[in-house]
């Protein structure tokens, strides 16, 4: 991640440093434990260990972990990188932290520590200012380079979920066609899928739940399959949600996907800067409501997506976010029949500072038709 990539995370580090200074903090760190947390650290210095502290001061940043990772850390890095030695990462910070007195005040992520971690950090004897929210908002403004690495997880997904139609078998379950597609993620050069998420791939009657998980259910033919998916790669994924049948989908299917396709369609025209994201939940439900169908979408509108599956901002009913430059979010409207099945759409979108991209153009929206080889 050294050389030309660097200077995106000093860029990261300088706005940081300036909500740093205007809550009055004049450190920060942030902990990973794990693995837990590792894409705040990822996102502003490159290293992807699973335990580091990232200490981030006015005039400078390093990275404090252990004998495993610092070589490792050495070629992901230009920050400086201090070796943790025989104690606790929170000794280290501690050791750090005496040899700048200076420090009264220190920013941390409240949502990202474990209990016993912030009780460390009570330790340290300075004042300690919750800084999720600043954290957050770096995270949630991309660049082009992080949009187009989000663009070619998409594609990976895209021509792993094709190539999974085409090798469908008789009597292949729910969960075989989720590893299949997360194998030929792999074989594209994808890390894999979610990781920690399974894909959903609920056939039948099952694809009336929204978050309906692989289970060994035969999918049979012509009933629908929802199938929410997307590659990890170079850390980021992709969120794409399509339907199948083998054989002739059911016409109630068709129906249902027009209307998502219309929904997806009014909502994806508001994506703009400062347009609040409740807006443009409310622009597809509407085109659902007028329908008669209103009370069948039952989840909102979409979630950013980036490092993590869910980012902000929210589009719901519920969000009082607005939409910024920067912003990669899901537009994912459905429609759940209780007992008899859902279908929902699912694309990405970049908020560049010219115009609007959808990042999942490498997958047709439309119900796919497959038959099935003995």
């Amino acid at each position: 991640m050294k050389g030309s990539t660097q200077g995106h995370f000093e860029g990261r580090l300088v706005s940081l440093r300036r909500l740093m200074k205007s809550r009055g903090a004049d450190a920060a760190v942030a902990l990973v434990r794990e693995g837990y947390n590792w894409e705040t650290c990822f996102h502003l210095s490159g290293f992807r260990g699973s335990s580091c502290a990232l200490v981030i001061f006015a005039d400078a940043a390093l990275l404090v972990t252990d004998g495993r990772y610092l070589e490792q850390a050495s070629g992901q890095t230009d920050l400086t990188v201090v070796d943790q030695g025989r104690g606790s990462i929170m000794e280290a910070l501690k050791k750090e932290l005496s040899a700048r007195p200076e420090i009264g005040s220190l920013g941390f992520q409240a949502r990202r520590v474990t209990c016993d971690f912030y009780d460390g950090l009570k330790g340290l004897g300075r004042e300690l200012i919750d800084l999720t929210s600043e954290f957050s908002s770096i995270r949630r403004k991309k660049d082009p380079e992080e949009a187009h690495t989000i663009e070619e997880a998409a594609r990976i997904a895209s021509a792993a979920f094709k190539d999974t139609l085409s090798s469908f078998l008789s009597g292949m379950t729910e969960r075989v066609f989720a590893a299949r597609m997360e194998y030929e993620m792999r074989l594209k050069g994808a890390e894999g899928g979610w990781g920690g998420q399974d894909f959903i791939v609920a056939s039948g009657q099952k694809s009336a739940l929204p978050h309906g998980k692989p289970e060994d259910k035969i999918i049979e033919r012509a009933e629908n399959v929802l199938v929410d998916f997307g590659a990890r790669h170079k850390g980021y994924v992709s969120d794409i949600t399509r339907s199948f049948s083998w054989g002739e989908p059911p016409q109630w299917v068709l129906d249902a996907h027009e209307l998502l396709s219309e929904a997806q369609s009014e909502a994806a025209s508001l994506l703009e800067p400062g347009r609040p994201t409740s807006d443009i939940d409310a622009a597809a439900r509407k085109v659902i409501e007028r329908a008669g169908l209103g009370d069948l979408f039952i989840h909102g509108l979409g979630h950013g997506i980036g490092l993590e599956l869910h980012e902000p901002p929210t589009l719901s009913p519920r969000s009082d976010e607005v939409i910024a430059v920067g912003d990669v979010v899901t537009v994912e409207p459905g429609i759940y029949f209780p007992r008899k099945g859902g279908v929902r759409l699912e694309d990405d979108y970049y908020i560049s500072p010219e115009k609007t991209l959808c990042l999942t153009t490498s997958l047709e929206r439309k119900i796919f038709r497959i038959d099935a080889r003995s």
